[in-house]
């Protein structure tokens, strides 16, 4: 998916009305604009794509309002995120970020916007890493309680080995950290325990050592699905047959690529499928087909930060967030905490039939 920018033309201000130059965008009564940057292209464009199709049905709406809207892609890259944060800011003049996704794009970005004075609600799960970060707001509750919906699972299967095989990045150091904390609450013993590079296609190495354990489940983390996935591929092909935990974002299409070898692989910490009957609606419409808690966090993120500086104009972003009642979500229950965290429900999930539902074990 290309990059894709709402242009700003500036608007002419005549007696009796406006008159706008083609393809450009109303001023907002408050003046708003707003900066998004996702992972459009890149190792995590499957999740990229669909926050912005939640997104782009928030855009549709506020944009009725005269809010204006700029998009960056950030290419799956710390590097190219503050490239687009960094345009956003000193170019367009955004008053806020949206995005981005990844836990070391959103670190490398907070920096500049702080220098801007600006806030960065990204789509990142709540890493332990933004705590220091006092502009960041995060998307998606924190890798401990997305861990603690597989931990019944481990316990009713009585699983008492587990082989750890993580990203070395953010987020699978942090994950690799929760799975060790949780190994007394849920009665096993780490067997084996590694960091991985991501993107690196041959996992056979890991695999074999991982089989060489005789772990009675394995946990993998990857920042890109495809490569979790691809881990559980290759352990299948090497006979084992154990229990597999994959830490990742859920999606049906890439799933279905694995075939059999997913077959009954667990996904702790997804949101529930079941959202609100106007979100439902308004997706299924556009996209003809169910929308998933990934574009709904797209949708419910954008609308949720945007009309809450609509209602307090004037008001230092924050502020106008923490003043807000969010009406009506996509997903239930969402709202931000004054820790600049995120809640709302979670669930665990399997794959069946090369489908991702909720788990039965």
């Amino acid at each position: 998916m290309k990059k894709i920018v709402i242009a700003v033309v500036v608007v002419l201000v005549v007696v009796g009305g406006f008159f706008l130059f083609k393809n450009s965008k109303p001023t907002s009564p408050s003046g708003l604009k707003i900066g998004v940057i996702l992972p459009l292209t890149g190792d995590l464009s499957i999740t990229g794509e669909k926050l912005y199709q939640g997104e782009q049905l928030a855009q549709a709406q506020l944009e009725k309002d005269g809010v204006q809207f700029v998009i960056e892609d950030s290419h799956s890259k710390p590097t190219d995120a503050v490239s687009a944060a960094s345009k956003l800011l000193n170019v367009d003049k955004v008053d806020v970020i949206i995005g981005t996704y990844s836990p070391d794009e959103t670190i490398a970005v907070a920096p500049l916007a702080l220098k801007a004075n600006k806030d960065v609600f990204s789509f990142s799960f709540c890493s332990d890493s933004f705590k220091p970060l006092t502009n960041v707001f995060c998307g998606y509750p924190n890798a401990d309680k997305q861990l603690d919906t597989v931990v019944p699972m481990i316990q009713k299967k009585v699983i008492k080995t587990m082989a750890l095989i993580d990203a070395n990045s953010d987020f699978g150091i942090q994950s690799r950290d929760g799975m060790v904390r949780k190994a007394t609450t849920a009665g096993y013993t780490v067997v084996y325990n590694d960091l991985a590079p991501s993107s690196a296609g041959d996992y056979r190495t890991f695999a074999t050592k991982i089989v060489a354990s005789k772990a009675d489940a394995v946990f993998v983390t990857m920042d890109n699905p495809t490569d979790a996935l691809e881990i559980v591929k290759e352990l299948r092909q090497l006979g084992y047959k154990e229990t597999a935990i994959t830490f990742i974002d859920v999606d049906n299409k890439n799933l279905q690529q694995f075939g059999t070898f997913a077959e009954g692989t667990f996904a702790p910490g997804i949101a529930p499928s079941q959202f609100s009957a106007n979100y439902t609606a308004m997706y299924t419409a556009k996209y003809n087909k169910a929308p998933d808690y990934v574009s709904a966090l797209g949708y419910d993120m954008t609308t949720y930060v945007v009309k809450a500086m609509e209602a307090n104009p004037g008001k230092d972003v924050t502020t106008a967030v923490f003043n807000y009642t969010y009406t009506n979500p996509a997903i239930g229950n969402f709202s931000f905490l004054q820790d600049h965290t995120v809640v709302y429900q979670l669930e665990l999930q399997m794959a069946k039939n090369q489908q991702y539902v909720k788990a039965v074990y």
